[in-house]
């Protein structure tokens, strides 16, 4: 593991926020109720002209999430929430949830928060480009070990340069960190433009990913015979952001140079 102390207290940090919020949760009936009313209100954020605000927020929190170099900021619970809140609004037009699946508005307010949280991904992950791009020896003079890893990674990655936008959208579609590439592909000078288009194609994806997790919740919930209920709502939400953080802080930590250093090593 190559998790700095720093990042590392930032982590705990937000498992202690959370696990007293869910504490609070349990053993707080006036903290339960308060929770579920300002989880209730959420809602406005998807009405009428109200829901490209909601739209804009996917953008703007995906955009500063996915800037964020060697920093976590567990943007995907955004998206997540903005997702569950389009339920909740279809819900209290009196739709069941097999209804509300067999909207086609339903689905084109998703691919709203789709594309433009998966634009504002690709474009937040052009952060690490600049920095490759502004500072040349920017890996060379940092102590940092998560840059030295992030830049290790990304030599290794790009030496066959053809299959660069292959690698972006690869890496734009799973959970490995964007600036094991991107700082690479600034300090290599490659166009900018030719790398947010797979990015935005590959973040599009995942951006999907994260927007569908409420409606698979409640489809595996339905399958089971059981409904959710606004408390099971809260409880799913943070155990979502849970898992967001646990990812997170294993892709931060993990040597991903080491791993490649070690697998080209046995394929030769």
């Amino acid at each position: 593991m190559t998790l700095s102390k720093r990042l590392l207290y930032v982590f705990i940090f937000f498992y202690v926020i959370v696990s007293a919020y869910l504490l609070c949760f349990f053993v707080f009936p006036e903290f339960q109720d308060f929770v579920i009313s300002v989880r209730s209100s959420f809602v406005i954020l998807t009405e009428d002209t109200n829901y490209f605000w909601g739209v804009f927020i996917a953008f703007l929190v995906c955009l500063i999430g996915s800037a964020s170099i060697g920093f976590p900021i567990p943007f995907p619970f955004i998206l997540f929430t903005l997702s569950n809140s389009l339920l909740m609004k279809y819900g209290n037009q009196g739709l069941l949830f097999q209804e509300i699946l067999a909207n086609s508005n339903f689905w084109m307010e998703i691919m709203g928060f789709v594309v433009f949280g998966g634009l504002g991904c690709a474009i937040g992950e052009l952060a690490g480009y600049i920095a490759g791009y502004g500072a040349g020896k920017l890996i060379d003079t940092s102590s940092s070990k998560i840059m030295k890893n992030l830049s290790g990674f990304g030599k290794l990655v790009l030496e066959n340069e053809k299959r660069t936008p292959l690698y972006i959208f690869l890496f734009a579609l799973t959970p490995a960190p964007d600036d094991l590439l991107y700082i690479p592909l600034g300090l290599l000078k490659y166009k900018w433009y030719k790398a947010l288009i797979p990015g935005w194609i590959g973040k599009t994806f995942t951006t999907l990913f994260y927007c569908l997790w409420p409606v698979l919740v409640r489809l595996g919930l339905l399958g089971i015979g059981a409904e959710l209920t606004p408390i099971q709502d809260v409880i799913i939400e943070g155990i979502m952001l849970i898992l967001t953080l646990t990812i997170m802080m294993f892709i931060f930590g993990f040597d991903w140079s080491r791993y490649l250093e070690d697998r080209q090593k046995k394929e030769k």
